[in-house]
């Protein structure tokens, strides 16, 4: 990659750390096929709770590990997992037990959750450091946090080697992204052709996303809506333990955000298990992320 596209990129990534992408811009793509298959990936963004790092508030969720393990065995779904580098390396011995207990995969979620001042790329090498050295070999999945991927960082993470991207949320968030016109299924990235974009799930038509922090918030008329709107045939849904789990970290955040992140914060876990059931009732396959990346591949030949 030219210095220029470089520099470029660092640009980007020091707007994305800032929440100020543009709402308006654009993620270049190529229209995807339309998968004829139905498969769902319950996906996990594995991180410091609410971005904590100060003593007292840092991964406080992990308390509830033995709790979580049950719960996705209980579900008897496989778990692809997008893991920060910094709990990579702060708490290996967690992770080797999801890696174990569960049926995993992993995958990386940057370096560091929080603001940096580090271009995308430098995060990149720091998180692939840290997933090399407790796995063994490169991360081929990415996810970037808040899922404010800019189109300018497609490019890096093929150079990096990654095969595929789960950022893009076909949605809105003001301030952070404006996706409407994006697809629903899974695309390649316009001028990034070894690179397929897998989108988190939303809801048809209306495109609120269909992650548990949604699900949560709105209660039991989206998870009614689960059973009667139409859906991607290509299903993400999100979960963070924070959406699952009460800890003091959730305390420590300010007023509206606490009150918005709490609604149905003691039900969640309840939550979670209807709504997988009522997605696999319409037919969903349980799938790993890269079942999907390899399903579409062969689409494509």
């Amino acid at each position: 990659m030219s210095k220029a596209a470089d520099e470029h990129t660092e640009d980007a990534s020091t707007q994305r750390q800032n929440g100020n992408r543009a709402a308006g811009q654009r993620l270049s793509r190529t229209e995807p096929q339309q998968p004829s298959k139905k498969q769902f990936a319950l996906t996990l963004d594995l991180e410091n709770d609410w971005y904590f790092d100060e003593p007292g508030y840092d991964h406080l969720t992990f308390e509830y590990i033995d709790d979580f393990i049950e719960l996705i065995d209980r579900l008897s779904v496989p778990l692809s997992i997008f893991v920060v580098g910094k709990t990579l390396e702060q708490y290996p011995e967690v992770i080797d037990r999801l890696d174990t207990e569960l049926d995993t995969e992993f995958h990386l979620h940057s370096y560091r959750h929080e603001p940096t001042t580090n271009s995308f790329r430098e995060e990149l090498k720091l998180g692939k450091e840290a997933f090399r050295n407790h796995f063994g070999h490169d991360p081929i999945g990415y996810r970037e946090p808040y899922g404010d991927i800019d189109p300018a960082q497609f490019p890096v993470l093929a150079d990096e080697g990654f095969l595929f991207d789960s950022s893009v949320f076909p949605s809105y968030r003001p301030g952070v992204y404006s996706n409407l016109d994006t697809p629903l299924e899974p695309y390649v990235i316009e001028g990034v052709p070894d690179l397929l974009e897998i989108p988190l799930g939303v809801f048809r038509g209306v495109r609120i996303p269909l992650s548990q922090n949604y699900l949560k918030l709105f209660g039991r008329s989206l998870i009614e809506l689960l059973s009667v709107a139409p859906l991607p045939n290509t299903l993400v849904y999100n979960v963070h333990l924070q959406d699952l789990y009460r800890t003091d970290s959730h305390e420590n955040l300010p007023g509206m955000k606490r009150r918005i992140m709490g609604r149905n914060l003691d039900r969640s876990v309840e939550i979670l298990e209807e709504s997988v059931d009522r997605i696999r009732s319409k037919g969903y396959e349980p799938a790993k992320i890269t079942d999907i990346h390899s399903y579409h591949l062969h689409l494509k030949q």
